[in-house]
């Protein structure tokens, strides 16, 4: 009596301290069960060895039992603990499943045979000629079994990691005994026998865990200058957000077709989730910037062109909207009509993404921006923070003082919107003013009428000048710049 009564009150307060912890440690709650009964059993124990209790065999199968399951899962946390410890990480549930599986016929094979004295020998003859008739019956289950074992074993992939199975990709969710479970980019769930897994190359987007790389392949007019493409693409990527800084995008001739040059383009990115939104940004700035810089995406040479359409009736043409606006602009007023049409010839038509740089602050230039459609938003460093000036629209320009004299930019245009504009440089205004110098002193006065009038925000928001107190010594300033810009 002397055994129960120590034995029961140890027992208690262990179930009671394990249950504790169990609340601390959720990973133990498996064992709180196990070990109370355990302890009952131990109890029980007691009593037989005490002769207050008649021994049977299945009051000792009854005993046996909870010690068995508490030792099968006191096994396996500690199997956990080690594969944590060591791999960084849980073991898969196949695995633990497969180890308490064996242990718990090893733990039943014992006690049938220390406890009951049946013969293990017979049994396992028998179980030999048993397990051949089950072997054909389950032969694709126990294929995918022990396939999915050996993917454990080899551990080719892991749960969250992008993997390629086949000709079907998707990110790993579940890995059981009997299949894999992937997570198409559609979000469907795609189940995979285990053993059709095993038997395909497998490739995982996720390992090593850095940079991946991507590449895309872009096919170029023959006309454009093999420099001047890979310039342009490497200017764009340099607006993607996302892409990993190093390495540094690389872009590169690979390849001459029937009717393009072909460049590949590689980027690097973090993680593999991102590429599919990347390489959408990378594609949609492409056309901007093509369009923008003049370079051709051909069609197939297999292409037929018939005639290019003509404008709709009623519609106005690019060339008509472009003289309109430059007669209501008063810059362009000392120009005669030859002037203004030979002027708006020289303009070129560019193309801005939404969210695109057109000019920068302090960045030298010599270009004149007239809105066709959209809308741009100026903005000024002011305190060491960018301040927002005005937003210009349809018909609105900027930049003609660094047309007319070369100054640095003052102030930074970003493209609110898809934005279309006619754009004037240097060279296409060089002939006109060469050929009547005296256009030059009327601009400058002009240019002298509004730096009086308008204040730092308004007017030509890409450069700014000082207001002079004498508005004669302000034109004259001006026009010194001007004959010195252009020579005349």
């Amino acid at each position: 009596m002397s055994y129960l009564w120590l034995a029961l009150p140890v027992g208690l307060v262990l179930t009671l301290a394990l249950a504790r912890l169990a609340r601390l440690r959720p990973s133990f709650r498996p064992l709180v069960g196990p070990f109370a009964f355990s302890t009952l059993a131990v109890g029980a124990w007691v009593l037989v060895t005490e002769g207050r209790l008649a021994a049977s065999n299945w009051i000792l199968l009854l005993i046996l039992f909870p010690l068995v399951v508490f030792f099968v899962r006191g096994t396996g946390l500690a199997f956990q603990a080690v594969f944590r410890h060591r791999q960084g990480a849980a073991p898969p549930a196949l695995l633990d499943s497969v180890i308490a599986v064996l242990l718990y016929g090893i733990g039943a094979a014992v006690v049938a045979h220390r406890w009951f004295g049946v013969e293990l020998t017979l049994f396992l003859g028998t179980s030999a000629v048993v397990g051949a008739v089950v072997g054909l019956a389950l032969q694709d289950s126990l294929g995918n079994l022990f396939a999915g074992i050996a993917l454990h074993t080899e551990a080719p992939f892991r749960v969250g990691d992008w993997v390629k199975v086949g000709d079907r990709d998707g990110k790993v969710e579940q890995i059981s005994w009997r299949a894999t479970r992937l997570r198409t980019w559609d979000g469907d769930t795609l189940t995979v026998p285990n053993n059709e897994v095993a038997r395909h190359g497998i490739l995982n987007y996720s390992l090593p865990r850095r940079p991946h790389s991507r590449v895309l392949s872009i096919g170029v007019s023959y006309h454009t200058p093999p420099n001047k493409v890979v310039s342009v693409i490497e200017g764009l990527l340099a607006q993607v957000q996302g892409l990993a800084p190093d390495p540094a995008p690389i872009v590169r001739v690979v390849g001459y077709a029937e009717s393009a040059v072909h460049y590949e383009v590689r980027y690097w990115i973090p993680a593999y989730d991102d590429y599919r939104r990347i390489e959408g940004e990378i594609h949609r700035l492409v056309w901007y910037h093509f369009r923008r810089h003049g370079i051709e995406i051909p069609f197939p040479s297999r292409n037929v062109y018939l005639h290019q359409a003509g404008a709709v009736d009623g519609a106005e043409s690019p060339t008509t909207r472009l003289q309109r606006a430059l007669r209501g602009i008063d810059l362009f007023r000392p120009l005669n009509e030859d002037e203004l049409r030979s002027a708006a010839g020289r303009f070129r038509a560019l193309h801005y993404a939404g969210g695109e740089k057109i000019i920068e602050e302090g960045a030298p230039g010599d270009s004149f921006f007239l809105i066709d459609s959209g809308e741009v938003q100026v903005s000024k460093k002011m305190g060491g923070f960018s301040r927002e000036l005005a937003r210009l629209m349809e018909g609105q320009f900027f930049g003609e003082m660094a047309l007319l004299t070369g100054e640095p930019r003052a102030a930074s245009v970003v493209a609110a919107s898809d934005v279309d504009v006619f754009v004037l440089d240097k060279t296409g205004f060089q002939d006109i003013i060469g050929a009547n110098p005296e256009i030059a002193v009327d601009m400058s006065s002009i240019l002298a009428e509004r730096r009086e009038a308008l204040s730092q925000a308004q007017g030509d928001v890409t450069h700014r000048f000082d207001a002079e107190r004498n508005p004669a010594e302000l034109k004259q300033r001006i026009l010194d710049r001007i004959r010195s810009y252009f020579g005349v």
